[in-house]
């Protein structure tokens, strides 16, 4: 099994096996990433390509100029975190192998669960403080409320933002979730400068509860994906500063402990917050918790300014391919940035 398969032009004739139309993308160099199952001889020639993903395009709402993808997680226990994303939360199981799982909805991965044998604790190092699911209306946000009550999944919270009602809880090893929907846009307290303010007040648990519908099996809501990321840093000042240079982002709302940011008029794709403390570790490669968190911008051009706003940064840097980089900030933190180019094959059934 492989995630991202590179494929020759050439070979889309009856070797490839297409029941409706799917995406591939086309990097560079005439050569097409694909996302599926390759089946080659013994001599390498391809048998068949049968394609187990799509990649949608993605909608920029908000006049955003980002639209979050997954979010990568080192885990202990690849199994059990498996069944709890499935079970728990709803997603559906996209690919699996023997070191990693993706799971989202709609086709488009939301998390991706990677194996490590490292066991240092998720908290103890900067990393995620929550990802953010974001529901497609208030009666999805009902139906998976009913669902964690009655299935008694612990949770650590809830709170209306101003701008979104949400609930939170942990997986098994301590990484932080938050399920969201977005109230209307003409309901969020929007200032002049274009600040956007968030407040936690009292949520409507009871009021949404008695609104949930039982579903069965339970499956997260059609139109999910993937709302915002929240960062633990070291420090969150330091951390808004880096982020708004290297993605272009605003400061939609800041506390002296947390910033709230966001590309176009949305109240945030990112926050980072320093609440951990000073003295959590900085983030190791494959250690317990945030691998990544991956944002897709509109064009090339994007990526290879934020390739620039890295480099003044002074930040780790490295392309993964022309159409893809990654960034590290000083937390140890990485963010993946793509730019796919889409090309649409479809079947001559």
């Amino acid at each position: 099994m492989c995630y991202t398969n590179r494929c020759n032009k050439n070979n889309y004739n009856s070797e490839i096996i297409l029941r409706n139309k799917w995406q591939c993308e086309k990097p560079y160099q005439g050569t097409y990433l694909c996302f599926g199952e390759i089946k080659k001889d013994g001599a390498g020639a391809l048998l068949t390509f049968k394609i187990k993903e799509r990649r949608k395009e993605m909608t920029f709402e908000y006049e955003s100029k980002i639209y979050l993808g997954e979010v990568a997680i080192y885990v202990a226990d690849l199994a059990g975190q498996s069944d709890f994303y499935q079970r728990v939360l709803g997603l559906e199981l996209l690919e699996e192998d023997d070191t990693q799982v993706a799971l989202g909805r709609d086709g488009q991965v939301l998390v991706r669960l990677l194996a490590t044998s490292n066991r240092q604790p998720v908290k103890s190092a900067y990393g995620l403080y929550h990802l953010a699911l974001l529901l497609p209306s208030r009666q999805a946000l009902a139906d998976i409320l009913k669902h964690l009550s009655e299935n008694k999944v612990p949770m650590v919270g809830g709170a209306d933002h101003g701008y979104s009602e949400a609930i939170y809880l942990e997986d098994p090893e301590g990484n932080g979730i938050e399920l969201y929907r977005d109230k209307p846009q003409a309901d969020w307290d929007i200032r002049e400068d274009g600040r956007i303010i968030g407040v936690t007040e009292a949520l409507a648990a009871q009021e949404i509860y008695e609104l949930g519908q039982e579903v069965q099996p339970f499956s997260i809501a059609e139109g999910t994906r993937m709302g915002h990321v929240h960062l633990s840093v070291k420090n969150s000042r330091a951390a808004s500063h880096f982020y708004q240079k290297l993605l272009d982002l605003e400061d939609k709302f800041s506390v002296p402990s947390a910033s709230w940011l966001a590309s176009g008029n949305y109240h945030h794709h990112l926050a980072v917050n320093e609440w951990g403390g000073s003295h959590l570790n900085h983030r190791q490669p494959k250690q317990l918790g945030l691998a990544y968190f991956e944002a897709q911008v509109e064009g090339k051009e994007d990526l290879v300014a934020i390739y620039e706003n890295a480099q003044d940064l002074q930040a780790p840097v490295r392309w993964i391919s022309s159409q893809e980089l990654e960034v590290t900030d000083p937390d140890g933190i990485a963010v993946r940035m793509i730019a796919p180019t889409k090309v649409n094959i479809e079947n001559k059934d």
